[in-house]
């Protein structure tokens, strides 16, 4: 999975398309035999042969995951697979198997860890070891055994984009209509245009179709169209077969259009949501349903039909009255929103599993610390892994700035609230007054401190 960040100083008004029908599910049982058969068919389709990877790895005591089972997943194109398992003994891992194209991304997973080992870029032959940190599909860790991957982290550690993303965190941090945000913004654009010099220059060296891909990703917010359509001729003239191409066109390097997603993918895609504790991409099939032992059906849908919509409540809209409801914080306790004695709350719906919703923290942290006489965040994660949530908030530093509370399915106002908030995308919120009403619906990024500095001069 290609993680290109979008140069943008704030945050991009990207979310997450939430899933129709959430499961939660146990005990994984391997399908060692369809991944195979699924790899075999895609290779023949193909042309290609399966080659061999082999990863091993380390995993720090302090995860306590001895006896525990790891994980190899692999991506390519719009499909997934699962390569193989192995039991962790004396902290060590050892996961091999056939891949279908010369080069696709991988992950390692641990059962019952919230977060994968991040993307690594993986081709035919290569041996790679490395230590296991949770880092997550955005992430991308340190290996040795793999060039592509070193030569990507390489350009990824360049003093250049820690300076540049350090000056983007100290960019969020300055109030709006602060003066040194016009000349941090010049200082941030400087960096990216040097950031660019580097990613041409991996663009012609690199010998890796997946870096390629990934180098042109990062340049094209300043390409022309013309310079678009000769990068992406270069790039197929390169790398003629690597199926790393469709990330940017939708299509092979042929330029025939990409297979839909087989229902084998589909099935690892649920099997990586299960592992880690998110909800589920795409309904159960009934040989899913029929590898756990145990199945946690949800509420109804939190999409109402047309016979249920006009008899429940209707969806909150500007200036409607918001009913108050309590829901468990990190501790386990009810929290209300209407404990939050400030003039104005933000109902905020999120989750960690959400990268939108992650870079709105920076905002919401920097809104809360220039009006917090005014303003109080009820941030509702609707995660269903209470770990993962938490260890969300810690990484994210706003547990103490921001009132954390979890919806989960054995609420019994989930499905309620899921209607009445119409959360079908994340993140989302709504901004309410003294009296209670919504005043304001998705403020994002910027968008939530220059609502107040308007409200402050117009008082």
């Amino acid at each position: 999975m290609f993680s290109a960040p979008p140069r943008t100083i704030g945050t991009g008004e990207t979310s997450c398309l939430l899933p129709p029908v959430f499961r939660l599910k146990t005990v994984i049982m391997k399908h060692w035999l369809v991944s195979l058969l699924f790899l075999s068919s895609a290779t023949l389709a193909l042309g290609q042969r399966p080659s061999p990877i082999h990863i091993s790895g380390m995993v720090a005591d302090s995860l306590e995951v001895e006896g525990r089972t790891a994980y190899l997943f692999i991506s390519f194109e719009n499909q997934a697979a699962f390569i193989d398992s192995c039991r962790i003994r004396g902290g060590h891992f050892v996961l091999e198997g056939q891949i279908p194209f010369d080069e696709v991304t991988a992950e390692v997973l641990i059962d019952r860890v919230p977060l994968s080992s991040g993307s690594i870029v993986v081709r035919s032959g290569d041996r790679i070891e490395f230590d296991f940190a949770p880092l997550g599909r955005m992430g991308r860790p340190d290996v040795s055994g793999s060039a592509s991957q070193e030569e990507l982290c390489r350009l990824l550690k360049a003093p250049v984009v820690a300076l540049r993303k350090r000056l983007q965190a100290e960019f969020m941090q300055l109030p709006a209509g602060d003066n040194r945000r016009a000349a941090l913004g010049e200082r941030i654009d400087s960096c990216f245009r040097a950031e660019a010099v580097l990613w041409r220059e991996l663009l012609r060296t690199t010998r890796s179709g997946f870096n390629a891909v990934y180098a042109c990703l990062n340049l094209l917010p300043d390409m022309t169209e013309r310079e678009q359509t000769e990068t992406y001729a270069y790039i197929r003239t390169k790398f003629p077969d690597n199926v790393n191409f469709s990330t940017l066109t939708g299509t092979t390097p042929s330029g025939m259009p990409i297979a839909a997603m087989t229902p084998e993918s589909r099935e690892a895609f649920n099997r990586y949501a299960r592992i880690v504790g998110d909800p589920l991409p795409y309904p159960e099939t009934r040989e899913e349903r029929g590898e756990s032992e145990l199945t946690i059906t949800p509420p109804d849908s939190a999409v109402p039909d047309a016979e249920s919509s006009a008899a429940s409540a209707s969806v909150y809209g500007p200036g409607d009255l918001v009913a108050d409801f309590s829901l468990p914080d990190r501790n386990g306790n009810a929290v209300a929103w209407s404990s939050l004695a400030t003039p104005y709350v933000l109902l905020d719906f999120w989750a960690s599993w959400c990268g939108p919703c992650r870079e709105e923290v920076p905002s919401l942290l920097a809104a809360v610390r220039d009006y917090g006489e005014e303003l109080s965040v009820y941030a509702v994660s609707i995660d269903e892994n209470l770990n993962r949530w938490k260890q969300a908030i810690e990484a994210d530093g706003s547990g103490e700035a921001l009132t954390h509370v979890i919806l989960r399915k054995d609420n019994a106002n989930y499905d309620s609230l899921f209607r009445r908030f119409d959360i079908r995308t994340i993140p989302h919120n709504l901004l309410l007054d003294e009296e209670r009403r919504v005043v304001a619906v998705d403020l994002r990024g910027d968008a939530l401190r220059e609502w107040f500095e308007k409200v402050s001069q117009n008082n």
